[in-house]
């Protein structure tokens, strides 16, 4: 992680968190709440000022914000001050609550449209099915509607992938569709095997547009790679790359014997001859969706791909529950966050690139930050809110002794899912 992707990581991180705040503070400003501090990042108070008896900080270390109430945590039931926050309207206190885990949502739905209306939106729609494919082999053609995968439902193409990406390769897929005439199909996807010629490496694009080697399989040239990473390729067999198609095509005539690769290496252009190495790779399922761009589609496609990754959140903490995923497979922390941040800022690709990603990440986080904040565990504004439900019951406020003990168990539980997203956050930096 370079410096200044760790700097962007954590203000990304802290605007997500201004936000949530945002929303108390305004909310309790309009519903005549007292409020004693606004405050943007954590730590020492670099700069404060006083206005209309609400203190406004800038804090030491970039990252969070908080705003804090009058009589917020004071457990004196003969506090009678009607400005102060328990003696507030049961309807009022819940907005104040609910508001910052809206924001946040909301501004995951901005940060969608935004993306949607700059770079795009996939619909589950199909584009050109591939010969080769499961998705041909099946039936499935061009125009066709994804409607449900393995029993569920399809609105979104993130509810595609939700289905799919944590289903094993090998096994087959239910997938129902919707034809161009308005008739429903189920179809199933078989898995297949074919035998293929590869370099064994894996690419990318960078910011001039050329092919760059990310990583070097140890199976290439049959155990004894050649080619390295930071490679940029350039032809095989005198096969530009530029035509990736007869570029792959080259490779896969070459049948493992010798193969001319001529690339660049540090700066210097040079020739390299090895052997591709035969793969038993799995058929691709051929599934690849249309693309669209409209305004007008692109507000409601906002929404149901907020939508979609809620489902998607829900999912993974079911199946990680259930023991079908592993706990680090789906529990990040904040540095397993501004690591991933700070690798898109990083890394050499094209600025747009850098953007549609970060755009992404914004809204993901966002939107999950959000419904995250809505579940019932202490200290989380979802406690808050079912508390003033059974306040609402009850006639009356929890004891302060029980609301204690709430506390102390939910900030128990958060505190050990917090050490083991940073446990797998650094297992995984070290690449464990």
């Amino acid at each position: 992680m370079g410096f200044i992707g760790i700097v962007v990581g954590l203000l990304i991180l802290s605007v997500m968190m201004i936000v949530h705040e945002l929303g108390h503070y305004l909310t309790g400003r309009r519903l005549g709440f007292a409020i004693e501090e606004f405050s943007i990042f954590m730590g020492p108070v670099l700069f404060s000022k006083e206005k209309n008896g609400i203190k406004y900080s800038i804090k030491l270390f970039p990252i969070g914000a908080s705003v804090r109430f009058a009589g917020e945590f004071d457990d004196d039931d003969q506090d009678k001050h009607p400005d102060h926050f328990f003696n507030r309207p049961r309807w009022a206190r819940a907005l104040v609550i609910g508001t910052g885990p809206a924001l946040n949502l909301l501004s995951g739905v901005l940060a969608f449209f935004i993306m949607f209306v700059s770079f795009g939106y996939t619909l589950p729609v199909l584009d050109t099915v591939p010969a080769d494919s499961q998705a041909a082999a099946a039936g499935l053609e061009a125009g066709q509607r994804i409607v449900r995968v393995n029993g569920k439902p399809v609105r979104t193409t993130l509810d595609y992938s939700g289905q799919v990406m944590f289903l094993p390769g090998d096994e087959p897929l239910a997938v129902q569709v919707r034809t161009t005439g308005g008739e429903t199909n189920d179809l199933i996807l078989q898995p297949a095997w074919r035998d293929a010629y590869r370099l064994g490496i894996t690419i990318r694009r960078d910011e001039q547009q050329r092919i760059v080697i990310d990583a070097v399989e140890p199976d290439s040239n049959g155990g004894q790679p050649v080619l390295k990473a930071q490679d940029i390729l350039l032809a095989a067999n005198n096969v530009p790359v530029d035509d990736m198609a007869a570029f792959s095509a080259a490779v896969e005539a070459s049948a493992g014997g010798p193969l001319d690769i001529r690339i660049l290496r540090d700066g210097q252009e040079q020739t390299v001859t090895m052997r591709a190495t035969l793969y038993h790779d799995l058929v691709d399922r051929g599934i690849y969706f249309t693309v669209g761009q409209s305004v007008g589609p692109a507000i409601g496609q906002a929404f149901q791909w907020s939508w979609s990754i809620v489902k998607v959140t829900v999912r993974s903490i079911g199946m990680m529950f259930s023991g079908s995923i592993r706990p680090q497979d789906a529990l990040s922390g904040p540095v397993g966050v501004v690591s991933m941040i700070s690798d898109v800022v990083t890394q050499s690709q094209p600025l747009s690139e850098k953007i549609y990603q970060l755009l992404w990440m914004f809204a993901l986080i966002s939107v999950s930050l959000g419904f995250m904040n809505l579940l019932p565990i202490p200290p989380l504004d979802g406690n808050h809110l079912v508390l003033i439900v059974l306040e609402t019951i009850r006639g009356r406020r929890l004891s302060a002794r029980v609301q204690n003990l709430i506390g102390i168990v939910g900030i128990a539980l958060i505190v050990m899912l917090a050490l083991a997203g940073l446990l797998f956050d650094i297992l995984r930096l070290a690449g464990r």
